[in-house]
């Protein structure tokens, strides 16, 4: 045992951490119980593989490579794969059946993110093959057993005796990674002669970064012996990438020499580690050890993936149970803050002083300091006044932070060791208004625990003949350390909790804010001013993870079909969703009150608009079995000059507030309008008073609540929010839009007999103009030539969803988290194209941009900003020169294909060229719209000084720079029927199909014709 003065100071500077920078996903091997075969597309031929199948099939691997899969595989098995690999169904096929010389193997597909083919082959053995369905007899009854446990602690412990139970190795453990990323034994099940490793802590270096990276993509790894020799991978020169091969998703993946180290010290022959997946974060593992040679095959471990992703599932559930009594405590306090938010600040530390023992039993505190601009409350058991404002100022000055936590703040701040009894732990959230700042902060007292390590965490290094050396520790032997002044740490519900009563308390101070604005009109413009910039960080810490959300939703909907788990999945989206209209109603109301909400009038389809608003209702209706009717009067016009997107806005408040209030009989939209006097005078109808109104037979609305439901946050007296929800947002939005819009509001409303919303908008212009038709979204990322794509975002969530948004797709992604890395990686690898975000460590995006456009080996590169702040500066007329395009998160497929098509080349796809001559492309011009004049104009030039010239000469080199002019005129121009043509002479020219060629050259002259009429 050994005393520590806080949790990680090792007196060793060398450490297991650097174990997180091997690259373990492309060592280059294989494990030696199957054969790896790289294929390339789309001919299948073999372009790399292991270096074992002389030891499988007696014929030596530089033999197979070049070859074609055929030479080892029936006709009828590789048309199966050839099928599954163009339709992009390997999942649904896998595993597939190959006979080689007989014998029978499993085959595992799968498309590498670098989008290379990769195809494993283990022996299908006679004796294995009925082993797999004994698992699925398992299976039942102990996904039936784990869903009736009791609780939690029952539930993990009869995972890991199932898992032994059906899988046959000598220890199963869970392993749950703490806060820190160590990991902790929770359950285990082992034979009676095995030492017990429950309760055992083992460091975060045990299981480096990039190694959870892999458990977090894979659910199950398999090693079958650590003292076999792994395989190297061979390939023909010039054939593979330069890169090495990425093995992050392959199963026969070979294993790190730290690694295999690890586990022989720990005197293990063979494992296999099922993940354990939380909201989007490895949870933990069930790690199950042999201390012999052990494999089991493709179907037992797909069985074992099931019961790792329904444990996972379950694992949600239960955290989620205990989240929402949390947030429900929570809720109340956040209520009482919006009851109190119009009043002045001294109500905030009313709402604190009265639910101090909640706040400080929710956060596990022993003390709280409620900092509001310069006056200092402390509760509880805390540091002197003097002490604490010490620590605030020492807290604005190195950590501006909004959320700020640590359980050992005197390894940070010095001050505080010497009161360690009651401020080992801090957790502070914090509100910065220009000068002035508001602080809560949380004080937890030194916890002196002792921890049981499996081996001393200390020891990475072995001592040498020739110095140190990179070593896991020798010994597993229980080994305790005494930690002082540490608290407990902050949990991830904890802190979420902090930051939803931040934004909580930032509403209450923008909000007295906006009172004092009344007492002080000088001040009105900077309170303005601060106030957008209050609603800018809210809205961009909360687009921040809803990107990540929504968009993630987004792809599970098409990967998912079984309807409970898309019916959870449709669930967090709708949420996600609602949550997003909520901010964007604050937004919306806060541009209102500053004069910067514009206003677009537009052609509008009005009858168009009614039926899309009873077609999106139409479900909810139905479901309350509710009766949703149209009525528009046959003198209203079919189309009017209006701002849709704001009328659009007002329609779904009052309706869905009629829907939402009305629990039978009816809910009715009606249309009509009235001439003008002045235009029945004149005969000329040239503006019309347009009058909207929602009718329902809901609950009513009290005569002395029908004008203060107008206000925001405020709803009707005894309206229950439980039952109802909502936040007073909607009608304050509508009564202010309408305004804008110079219309006014008529509420008619009886209790118990239902409400009459009117809305009456003066002199609304007619016009005769054609509203555009709208077309559907376009998602296919496919469409653009193979790309690379720099992604800059130092949010890992942000990375993962526009990794996965790419998964299946030809283009190359790189990843940068910081300004600096970001410029080194555009000089290195100069992409095609940048997504860069404005909020960044270092730099901010702003000054990468620059930095970009003022480097002449970077300046050509078109950049896509990304970002979730509103209000905020830059603005988008000082980015303009800097890049090609904004998008706003949560950022979906459609927004990146729309702004990739004035970017990236769209790919040349020849398979389709072969079915295209030059007669149906000149028949396809004529029926094309107009194309640009400047287009035209380059094509006659085109045709007046080269074309006669290129038709006498016909030389290679020259056809091909004719051919590229034109792509290029084709792209920039976005003239599709220029584009066929200069695929054909593309087509042509690479087949040296001369006959042809020169008919489609001498038809340029029509084409330009065509394009011109």
């Amino acid at each position: 045992m050994i005393e520590s003065e806080d949790s990680f100071n090792s007196a060793y500077s060398l450490n297991l951490t650097n174990c997180d920078r091997e690259p373990i996903h492309i060592l280059g091997k294989i494990q030696p119980y199957g054969i790896l075969i790289v294929l390339e597309e789309p001919d299948l031929n073999i372009i790399q593989l292991s270096d074992n199948t002389d030891t499988f099939w007696g014929i030596q691997a530089r033999e197979l490579l070049g070859q074609n899969l055929r030479v080892l595989f029936a006709e009828s098995e590789m048309n199966l794969l050839a099928y599954s690999i163009y339709q992009n169904k390997l999942d649904y096929y896998n595993p597939f059946v190959f006979t080689v010389q007989g014998q029978k193997y499993e085959g595992i597909v799968h498309r590498n993110i670098q989008g290379l083919i990769i195809l494993e082959l283990e022996p299908k053995y006679q004796d294995r093959e009925s082993y797999p369905l004994s698992f699925y007899q398992c299976l039942k009854p102990s996904l039936i057993q784990l869903k009736n446990s009791g609780d939690f602690q029952e539930s993990i412990q009869l995972i890991v005796k199932e898992v032994r139970h059906m899988t046959g190795y000598d220890r199963v453990m869970l392993y749950q990674f703490e806060e820190d990323e160590s990991g902790v034994v929770i359950a285990e099940d082992k034979q009676t002669h095995l030492e017990p490793y429950l309760g055992l802590h083992y460091p975060a270096s045990d299981i480096p970064k990039q190694a959870r990276k892999l458990y977090y993509k894979n659910w199950v790894r398999l090693i079958g012996n650590v003292n076999d020799q792994s395989i190297d991978l061979i390939s023909l020169d010039n054939s593979v990438p330069k890169r090495p091969l990425d093995l992050s998703d392959s199963i026969l993946r070979s294993v790190s020499p730290l690694h295999i180290e690890y586990l022989k010290n720990m005197g293990v022959t063979a494992t296999l580690c099922i993940s354990l997946i939380n909201e989007k974060k490895l949870w933990g593992l069930i790690v199950c050890h042999h201390y012999s040679s052990k494999l089991i095959r493709y179907q037992s471990r797909k069985a074992c993936e099931v019961l790792g992703q329904f444990m996972s599932l379950e694992l949600f559930n239960q955290e989620q149970k205990d989240l929402k009594i949390y947030q429900k405590e929570i809720y109340k306090i956040q209520e009482e803050f919006q009851t109190y938010i119009s009043e002045e600040q001294d109500s905030i530390q009313k709402v604190i002083q009265k639910n101090k023992n909640l706040l400080l039993s929710l956060f596990k505190a022993n003390g709280m300091a409620i900092f509001l601009k310069d006056e200092l409350t402390l509760l509880g058991n805390t540091p002197d006044n003097a002490v604490v404002r010490d620590l605030l100022s020492w807290l604005i000055e190195h950590h501006k932070e909004e959320i700020f936590s640590t359980n050992c703040l005197s390894k940070i701040y010095p001050p505080a060791i010497e009161y360690k009894t009651g401020m080992s732990g801090l957790l502070a959230i914090s509100i910065f208004l220009n000068r002035t700042s508001y602080h809560i902060l949380w004080f937890r007292p030194e916890i002196i625990q002792t921890v049981n390590w499996g081996g001393n965490p200390y020891q990475p290094a072995i001592e040498e003949d020739d110095g140190l050396r990179l070593s896991p520790r020798k010994s597993f032997e229980l080994w305790k350390e005494t930690v002082h002044n540490q608290s407990l740490p902050w949990k991830s519900s904890e802190l979420e909790a902090a930051e939803a009563l931040r934004n909580t308390l930032m509403l209450a101070v923008l909000e007295f804010s906006q009172t004092a604005l009344f007492k002080a009109a000088q001040q009105a413009e900077a309170a303005n001013q601060a106030k957008s910039e209050f609603l800018a960080n809210m809205s961009h810490e909360i687009r921040t993870p809803m990107n990540a959300i929504l968009g993630f939703c987004d792809l599970l909907k098409d990967r998912i079909t079984e309807p409970q788990t898309r019916g959870y999945v449709d669930l967090i989206s709708a949420s996600g969703k609602t949550l997003l209209e909520l901010i964007n109603d604050i937004l919306d109301l806060s541009k209102i009150e500053a004069g910067k909400l514009e206003l677009n009038f537009e052609p509008l389809y009005l009858r168009e608009l009614i039926q899309e608003i009873q077609q999106i209702f139409f479900q909810k209706a139905l479901k309350k079995n509710l009766s949703l009717l149209v009525e528009i009067q046959e003198n209203v016009p079919n189309t009017i000059l209006f701002d849709e997107i704001r009328l659009r806005q007002i329609l779904f408040n009052v309706v869905g507030n009629a829907l939402k209030f009305t629990e039978q009989g009816y809910v009715k939209i009606s249309v009509d309008a009235q001439t003008n006097d002045d235009n029945c005078e004149s005969n000329q109808t040239n503006t019309i008073n347009l009058i909207l109104s929602v009718e329902d037979s809901g609950i009513g609305i009290a005569q002395d609540q029908q004008i203060r439901i107008f206000d925001a946050f405020k709803q009707t007296e005894g309206q229950s929010t439980r039952k109802y929800g909502g936040t007073g947002l909607g009608l304050a939005i509508t009564r202010r839009l309408t305004e804008m819009l110079e219309g006014k509001i008529d509420l008619q409303s009886e209790v118990g007999k239902g409400t009459i919303f009117k809305f009456i908008f003066p002199d609304v212009s007619l016009t005769d103009l054609s509203v555009a038709i709208k077309t559907p979204l376009d998602e296919d990322l496919q469409q653009f030539a193979p790309s690379t794509i720099l992604v800059v975002d130092d949010v890992q969530s942000n990375l993962d969803l526009i990794e996965a948004y790419f998964n299946e797709t030809q283009h190359h992604l790189l990843f940068a988290k910081d300004g600096r890395e970001a410029i080194e990686m555009a000089q290195d690898y100069h992409p095609d194209v940048i997504l860069l975000d404005l909020r960044l460590p270092y730099m901010s995006g702003q000054e990468v941009a620059q930095y970009l456009k003022q480097n002449e080996k970077t300046q050509d590169i078109p950049i896509i900003i990304l970002t979730a702040s509103v209000f905020k500066t830059p603005s988008k007329e000082e980015l303009t020169t800097l890049c090609k395009g904004f998008l706003n998160k949560p950022v979906c497929r459609s927004q990146l294909v729309s702004i990739f098509k004035n970017i990236l080349p769209l790919k040349t796809d020849f398979q389709v060229t072969q079915d295209l001559d030059i007669n149906t492309i000149l028949t396809l011009t004529s029926l094309s719209p107009s194309v640009s004049p400047k287009l035209l104009e380059k094509l006659r030039q085109e045709e007046k000084q080269n074309y006669q010239s290129l038709c006498k000469k016909m030389i290679w080199r020259e056809l091909h720079q004719f051919t590229e002019r034109l792509k290029n005129w084709a792209i920039e121009y976005q003239c599709q029927n220029l584009e066929n043509y200069t695929n054909l002479l593309e087509y042509q020219l690479q087949n040296f199909e001369w006959d042809e060629l020169t008919k489609t050259i001498e038809a340029f002259p029509k084409l330009r014709q065509r394009l011109e009429s």
